[in-house]
């Protein structure tokens, strides 16, 4: 018991939050993507790209510095000088004989990414609504397999290569970006 109290206090949430012993392969309306990319967009603002394995379309997730950082580094399979946020989180996982089994992109509602960690801690199973940026953070550090659902690939996927093409595109229209966030 003191291991799941730990693990509360750790998330931060109400345990019922937590006690959601759900635990299975995703359904298969899921995907596993890969982390294609990270960029800066207009100088003021990060995207992670995200592909199903094998496609042209890519999703952009746009996410924060801190949390572009956290991607960076573990894409670069770099270790900061000390521990940052998502670092800390990895080590209590592991140190509270947890792991992190999969990330799920489930939908996407008003603009808003919405999506959980799966993990497990010993016999226990444990979903926990996240923010895909921080989920991608962890489930890179951790080695854990990133899934989205096909209908947020559908709705907020666009072509890698008609990407790249307005990427080039200096002066583009705001109302012309796409408008996908999950802050």
């Amino acid at each position: 018991m003191r291991s799941h109290c730990s693990l509360v206090l750790l998330a931060g949430l109400p345990l019922a939050a937590l006690a959601q012993p759900k635990l299975r392969a995703p359904p298969p309306e899921f995907v596993e993507m890969e982390v294609k990319d990270l960029i800066a967009v207009d100088g003021s603002s990060n995207a992670v790209l995200l592909s199903p394995r094998g496609e042209e379309i890519v999703v952009p997730i746009f996410i924060g510095d801190a949390e572009a950082t956290a991607i960076r580094l573990r894409l670069d399979r770099q270790m900061p000088p000390r521990p940052l946020t998502h670092d800390l989180l990895e080590t209590m996982i592991r140190n509270l004989g947890g792991r992190i089994t999969k990330i799920q992109i489930d939908d996407l509602k008003d603009n808003v990414y919405l999506g959980r960690i799966h993990l497990t801690q010993g016999e226990r199973t444990l979903e926990i609504d996240a923010r895909p940026s921080d989920s991608i953070a962890l489930a890179l550090g951790m080695r854990a397999p990133i899934y989205a659902a096909r209908k947020v690939i559908d709705q907020a996927g666009v072509d890698r290569r008609e990407l790249e093409r307005s990427r080039r595109r200096p002066g583009r229209p705001r109302s012309e970006e796409p408008p996908k966030s999950e802050l």
